[in-house]
């Protein structure tokens, strides 16, 4: 299980990297520019994944998640870019450093909107991951309505040939 895991978080900064890449020369008013989504931007749409990433390696780490990254922010777009592949960085060095009973670990955690829940840590992994797969999905549609072109494959077919 730990082999699968650190490939999908490994992925997820290889698709992180490439996708923000495109937005990292974007004026800052193009990434804050409204466009009708889950989130209102680009930039907010970066803070939410960012803030995911945050919230589920706490959870994994057994902090008490009391705050995340958009509650706080004050940073340009570059400044969400950066957080957020530090954070998928991050995220991949502490799966990698798991041994194999961690995956099938049990935490217990407090969630910010919906009680109290009980999950086993390749569960919360493969959540978090998808959940960053998606919005990035949102991203590319972002992009491509802020006039943005030559945009990056992301899928992890991709990435797997590419990293073979």
């Amino acid at each position: 299980m730990k082999k699968i895991y650190v490939k999908f978080c490994n992925y997820n900064v290889w698709a992180n990297q490439r996708l923000t890449a495109i937005f990292k020369d974007l004026p800052e008013e193009m990434a804050d520019q409204f466009i009708e989504c889950s989130f209102p931007s680009a930039k907010k749409t970066i803070l939410h994944i960012w803030d995911a990433e945050v919230i589920w390696l706490k959870r994994l780490q057994g902090e008490v998640v009391n705050s995340f990254p958009s509650k706080t922010f004050q940073g340009s777009a570059i400044d969400a870019i950066n957080g957020l592949l530090g954070t998928s960085e991050a995220f991949h060095d502490f799966v990698d450093k798991q041994d194999e009973a961690f995956f099938e670990k049990a935490f217990t955690v407090q969630t910010i909107t919906s009680g109290v829940y009980t999950q086993k840590a390749y569960e919360m992994i493969h959540h978090c991951m998808n959940h960053s797969t998606y919005h990035r999905g949102q991203l590319l549609m972002m992009a491509r309505q802020l006039g943005l072109r030559d945009l990056p494959t992301t899928d992890m077919i991709f990435y797997l040939r590419e990293n073979h």
